[in-house]
């Protein structure tokens, strides 16, 4: 078959083949195995993002996008011969409120091609809800996935209920960084960089639980939680008073103003958790150049970051070090 790049298939994705789109997946699934398939979607997904962080795309647009490659994908995955079965179980969730479906999807039927039977509980499964679920189905082992870091407080807890349930969890997921820092402090007890970490876990789990690792203490994440709110309320008010820019927005200019500095608090808690100042790094070096193409200059994100940094408690001095952080290097990214 003719060599399918992610140009040609993202053609087809933007011109609505559907046929097409499955097609192809399909045939290099018959050729190639399933890997390739989705790595080949992941380099979709990720044109895909860039175009929506770059203004060329709205939501709906990706979405519809992403409703093309995950059909894609589920066709590709029926197309591949099931693997000896290892007798076992695994459970694939999406971390309590991530809501990135697709690479959990693409985790689940990677699991699957290996013979593990694969039971995929989709998006934002509450904590509880996967341990009531774990402790009436017997399963080798939880795979949670995190896409992005502000949920990685919801990962520790979908991991702590499958501890709950005496079920060891893996992590996976963009959220996780590329070193075991941020696995580790959610609690995770193998950290899944590949399908083959995955697997490899996943076997040595099936004839013995292993002891349950412990997760990060997270008091300081939730009591920075607890106060958010009332953070980013005094933050906009004294924001609108202080930067002409916002004094000027739009009712909607001001309500997307007010969600991105209380995304800016969820990273920073996310970073305080896990004790790793990457966090914060990562989420600026994104954050500049996406408000930057929305129109709003490095000035305001450096205001909206101080002014939220001003009405912190005395007592979060790991949160104000990390704003001073984040403060520091739009500022240097503007230059």
């Amino acid at each position: 078959m003719a060599v399918v790049t992610v140009h040609r298939l993202l053609e087809l994705i933007v011109a609505g083949d559907r046929e097409a789109v499955v097609e192809t997946a399909v045939d290099l699934a018959r050729v190639e195995g399933l890997d390739p398939v989705i790595a080949l979607l992941a380099g979709v997904q990720h044109e895909v993002g860039r175009r929506w962080q770059d203004t060329d795309w709205s939501v709906a647009d990706e979405h519809a996008a992403t409703a093309l490659s995950d059909l894609a994908l589920a066709a590709a995955a029926l197309t591949i011969a099931p693997a000896e079965p290892t007798g076992g179980a695994v459970v694939v969730t999406c971390a309590e409120e991530e809501w990135h479906v697709l690479p959990a999807r693409m985790f689940a039927e990677q699991l699957r091609a290996y013979g593990w039977e694969v039971v995929f509980l989709g998006a934002s499964t509450p904590a509880d809800h996967l341990a009531a679920y774990l402790r009436r189905h017997p399963v080798v082992a939880v795979g949670v996935s995190c896409s992005i870091p502000v949920n990685l407080p919801g990962a520790r807890r979908s991991i702590v209920a499958a501890h709950e349930a005496g079920v060891p969890a893996m992590a996976g997921g963009a959220a996780f960084g590329t070193t075991p820092i941020r696995a580790v402090a959610a609690g995770a007890d193998a950290w899944a960089t590949s399908i083959e970490a995955a697997h490899g876990a996943a076997c040595s789990w099936a004839g013995a639980v292993p002891p349950l690792a412990r997760p990060a203490d997270d008091r300081d994440q939730l009591a920075l939680a607890a106060y958010r709110q009332d953070m980013v309320d005094a933050a906009m008010a004294d924001l609108a008073m202080e930067c002409p820019d916002v004094a000027g927005y739009s009712p909607s200019q001001l309500k997307r103003t007010r969600e991105d500095l209380d995304y800016i608090v969820r990273f920073v808690e996310a970073a305080v958790l896990t004790a790793d100042d990457t966090v914060v790094d990562e989420f600026v070096r994104w954050l500049v150049p996406l408000l930057s193409a929305r129109g709003v200059p490095p000035r305001t994100v450096v205001a909206g970051i101080d002014v939220l940094r001003r009405h912190l408690p005395p007592q979060h001095q790991s949160a104000a070090r990390l704003l001073g952080l984040a403060s520091g290097l739009v500022d240097q990214l503007s230059r």
